[in-house]
């Protein structure tokens, strides 16, 4: 496979405790909140993917479909990905690429194609960094550019996740979700990460999604900052209710599903 190719793959993450135990704490069904510090990572996959050569700007020409979403990954060559506030303008933050594991940064795009200084090419993006909704741009050059037509829903107050396909609903799951004391936060996020649990018998289940959006309450958690996540459970009877400490909980089967169907870079809007 060449390189273009390669990096034109969404690619995951799937690793363990690290990021599953600072999913704001989700795991099991107590009802307290237990931090047990940093923990020790699994290895790592990749998720499906819809490989592309490249995409310029007549990808936003008329025509395209409103439900598609791109996909900026950062290029192997990058150890960091710079965002900055506007194209050309001030740096504001650096999002950590190609890890130990070789899995690079994943963004949702906001705008494709935004012209900067010296006729260079920018993408808005949304950032996995605190506050939710950050947002920023990127060049054109630190990434490269995938694109799919799903999208996920979570309605809390109907404990629902619904996965359209192309604009259509294709699917529909039941969920648990966060405490009144630990909620799920609302707002529109994306899957930037998936991780696989060595354990798959244990409290996240058989999958783990990482999401871009983090705990309102929880700000630190098994040494991590309290990232949000959709995962599986080993309590099957918990789906459907309040359970959480601000991550999704689906039932194994379904979060399987799931796993082998998306790619990264997926929205989730979370609703009340």
């Amino acid at each position: 496979m060449g390189t273009r190719r390669l990096l034109g793959r969404i690619t995951l993450a799937v690793g363990i405790l690290a990021l599953l135990a600072s999913v704001a704490g989700c795991g099991g069904g107590d009802s307290e909140v237990v931090d047990e510090g940093p923990q020790p990572r699994a290895p790592m996959v990749n998720a499906p993917s819809l490989p592309i050569e490249g995409i310029a700007a007549s990808a936003v020409a008329t025509g395209v479909p409103t439900w598609r979403s791109y996909v900026a990954t950062g290029k192997e060559d990058l150890a960091s990905v710079p965002v900055f506030k506007a194209p050309g303008g001030e740096q504001i933050a650096t999002v950590p690429n190609r890890t130990n594991d070789g899995f690079p940064a994943v963004f949702l795009v906001r705008r494709l194609d935004v012209p900067g200084p010296d006729a260079t090419v920018w993408h808005e993006v949304w950032l996995p960094i605190r506050p939710n909704g950050s947002h920023g741009y990127v060049r054109g050059d630190d990434v490269a550019l995938s694109y799919h037509d799903y999208k996920l829903r979570v309605n809390l107050s109907d404990h629902r996740l619904s996965l359209y396909t192309a604009g259509q609903l294709t699917a529909t799951y039941p969920v648990g979700v966060g405490q009144d004391r630990t909620p799920t936060p609302g707002g529109t996020f994306y899957t930037k990460e998936l991780l696989q649990p060595t354990n798959r018998g244990g409290p996240y289940g058989t999958f783990a999604y990482g999401l871009s959006g983090f705990s309102n309450t929880l700000t630190s958690f098994a040494g991590s900052d309290g990232v949000v996540g959709i995962h599986g459970t080993d309590q099957p009877d918990t789906v459907g209710t309040d359970v959480s400490a601000g991550c999704i909980r689906m039932n194994n089967a379904d979060i399987n599903e799931l796993a082998r169907r998306l790619p990264l870079g997926v929205p989730v809007e979370i609703v009340a």
